[in-house]
């Protein structure tokens, strides 16, 4: 669960354009042992999930 938290940390903090440079050391590290995979469907779920959100706030500020 540490690694999956720390995927969703790194995905978050890209998302808003913000982080350290030795989480981004840390997750290259982690992209060579597991591969993308879990950054590309965090960031998927992610991004679905903000356009969601966008959605819903702008159907409810037009109601």
């Amino acid at each position: 669960m540490k690694g999956l938290g720390q995927v969703f940390k790194a995905v978050t903090s890209a998302m808003i354009g913000v982080g350290k440079r030795e989480d981004l050391i840390k997750d290259f590290e982690r992209t060579e042992k597991q591969g993308p995979w879990p950054y590309i469907i965090v960031g998927l779920i992610m991004t679905v999930g903000f356009i969601g959100a966008v959605i819903v706030v702008v159907k409810l500020v037009l109601a």
